[in-house]
């Protein structure tokens, strides 16, 4: 399993990068091959869980979240989610027998979390210097990440969440959070020319992406562990699904976000 958590990252981690630092269509698609797959593994999860969701429209959906992203028509999205949700008003109208409410609910929350959520991260990557702040998300993260699994795996004894992911420790947590707050910090002092913040600009950063990493991973923790499922998908060896990998970017994207934002009007 190890090997192949090494592997997958091996493979993974340039392709990422590059299309991070390439930017534009590349970075684009890629987000949008992340969303579909997303899509396509929640709503394998929901089968699982005897919910019926329309698929065409869960594909439509975030594929249009990230195209009037790509294309800054950030005013078109407050209106394609109030015509998603007449779509799947309508469809569950229609179709009372075999769908209820809940169904299309539970669509458009999918929606949303993988659209809404993933498009941060192609809005953070055409902010100025988009590049630079992608990247540091992705380190914040993949810092949290091993070091939270490493730890865990040597010393954790403590369980962190049982109710919801029963494999998680105290001491893996704690270990990402503080783990990653001193290597930004660190960073920000040895290396300002590579990593140009303040000590306290990246304290905050380092805190902000881990404590919302993991709670993007205790999120989708909760929802395969309300509906019995282990894994999202398996097209990720040793990590499982997109959903598995990306849970954790797409919670802390949004604060990312915001943060350079408030940075720069200060």
């Amino acid at each position: 399993m190890l090997y192949l958590r090494i592997l997958s990252a091996l493979i993974g981690i340039p392709v990422i990068i590059g299309a991070v630092y390439f930017g534009g269509p590349w970075y684009a698609m890629l987000i949008l091959l992340i969303v579909n797959l997303g899509i396509y593994e929640y709503n394998k999860i929901l089968k699982a869980g005897n919910y019926y969701v329309p698929l065409v429209v869960n594909y439509l959906g975030v594929t249009l979240f990230i195209v009037v992203i790509f294309f800054e028509k950030y005013a078109l999205i407050l209106p394609l989610v109030m015509f998603l949700f007449f779509v799947l008003f309508t469809f569950t109208l229609l179709n009372m027998e075999t769908i209820n409410i809940t169904d299309s609910a539970l669509a458009l929350w999918g929606i949303i979390y993988l659209g809404g959520l993933c498009g941060y991260l192609l809005m953070l990557r055409m902010l100025p210097d988009g590049a630079f702040f992608t990247y540091i998300l992705l380190a914040g993260v993949w810092l949290n990440d091993t070091l939270a699994y490493f730890i865990g795996v040597k010393w954790g004894s403590r369980l962190f969440a049982p109710q919801i992911s029963p494999k998680k420790s105290l001491e893996g947590s704690l270990a990402g959070i503080s783990g990653t707050v001193l290597i930004f910090f660190s960073g920000a002092i040895l290396l300002p020319n590579v990593v140009p913040l303040s000590p306290g600009q990246a304290i905050l950063l380092a805190l902000g992406i881990t404590v919302f990493a993991q709670l993007g991973d205790l999120m989708e923790s909760a929802l395969k562990r309300q509906l019995q499922v282990k894994d999202s998908g398996g097209i990720i060896p040793g990590h499982g699904g997109v959903l598995d990998r990306f849970d954790s970017m797409m919670l802390a994207a949004p604060f990312v976000y915001y943060a350079f934002t408030l940075f720069d009007m200060l």
